[in-house]
């Protein structure tokens, strides 16, 4: 501070203009001004965990949904006959987990009586419950119990071969088995030639 008071004196002391004199003292003011903002006001967004959150659940969706989408991609492409395939799912919802919760539950029962012979009975219950969490990555996150895949709506594949009505028939029926699926859930297209 004593530097900057020597500065400001040797400026007026050499007569410099007086306009250059107060454009340097709003300049130090505004880079002062500048510093305690950055001092006291933290600019890290507080959404941003929400934010990778949101997206690692999207991703876990898609990648569940891709995996899926590979898997009968290659198993349909590998059935006598049917050649190139390309398959596309529908998801109906979003993965959902069920936490682990510790439970908590308390009592407390009141009698009283008053001077003309009245009683009053006060019954009072406390149930708590605290999600369970565990330290994982270095942070403490839910005890997962179940997570639910999310439901698949349908499936289309169009493959080379489905020009066959055996093959059409072999396809169908290989969906429905391998995701667990109704007839009406499934359509199987040729592919253009």
């Amino acid at each position: 501070m004593t530097k900057v008071k020597e500065f400001l004196s040797k400026i007026q002391s050499d007569n410099i203009n007086r306009k250059i004199h107060n454009l340097i003292i709003i300049g130090l003011i505004g880079v002062a001004l500048i510093l305690a903002g950055s001092f006291f006001f933290d600019n890290s967004d507080e959404e941003e965990p929400q934010l990778q959150e949101s997206f690692s659940e999207i991703s876990k969706d898609m990648d569940y949904e891709k995996k899926i989408k590979l898997e009968l991609e290659e198993i349909l492409g590998a059935i006598e006959g049917v050649g190139k395939v390309d398959v596309m799912i529908t998801i109906a919802n979003e993965s959902e987990a069920e936490i682990a919760y510790s439970t908590t539950e308390s009592q407390n029962v009141t009698q009283e009586k008053d001077n003309q012979g009245g009683q009053r009975i006060t019954d009072q219950k406390n149930l708590t419950e605290t999600a369970v969490m565990v330290n994982e990555n270095g942070g403490n996150t839910p005890f997962v119990t179940r997570e639910n895949r999310p439901e698949i709506k349908g499936v289309m594949v169009v493959a080379q071969g489905a020009h066959n009505p055996d093959i059409k028939y072999r396809l169908d029926q290989a969906v429905q088995t391998a995701l667990d699926l109704p007839s009406y859930k499934v359509v199987i297209y040729a592919r253009k030639n």
